[in-house]
């Protein structure tokens, strides 16, 4: 089954779609448009975020990562971009979550199974799923696997770019 990256899921995203939507949020954009509002979609891949003013200087997040990429600092985490994998461990393991993740990789039948969770809202509204981004189309065969696992199910279904 395909995997894709997504960074965030809208329940109730009204200005998606027809009645009450769920709005998926796919990663990657080949464009850098001036008005973009979704900062976190261009990079296709997962990306972990450090905020250096939540650190609080436990060192769980240095302990924690498997390529010994963080150090830290007098001012917070500091990432060798050459070692980091972007696994996700160091924000797991961060207690004031100065690390996060921003974004992850799903199966397509797990994202199906969260969505089939407010088919009640479509019934009743008119709604379904929308997918966005980012640009769905870069990720096409997952994006198709999804489309087709939910017009199965009988959910309204659409696709368009975030901008």
């Amino acid at each position: 089954m395909q995997m894709g990256v997504i960074f965030d899921i809208k329940r109730y995203a009204i200005h998606d779609g027809p009645g009450i939507p769920t709005t998926v949020f796919m990663k990657g954009c080949p464009f850098s448009c001036p008005w973009y509002h979704n900062p976190d979609s261009p990079a296709p891949q997962p990306q972990t975020l450090y905020s250096r003013q939540r650190c609080i200087g436990c060192g769980e997040c240095t302990s924690a990562c498997p390529e010994d990429a963080l150090t830290l600092t007098h001012s917070g985490p500091g990432v060798d971009s050459t070692l980091c994998r972007q696994c996700g461990i160091c924000a797991r393991a961060c207690l004031s979550e100065a690390c996060e993740t921003a974004d992850r990789y799903e199966r397509v039948e797990h994202l199906v199974e969260m969505i089939e969770k407010d088919i009640l809202f479509y019934d009743e509204s008119g709604g379904g799923v929308t997918f966005s981004g980012g640009e769905p189309l870069l990720q096409a065969q997952f994006l198709q696997q999804r489309l087709v696992a939910c017009g199965r199910r009988n959910i309204y279904r659409a696709a368009h770019e975030s901008f």
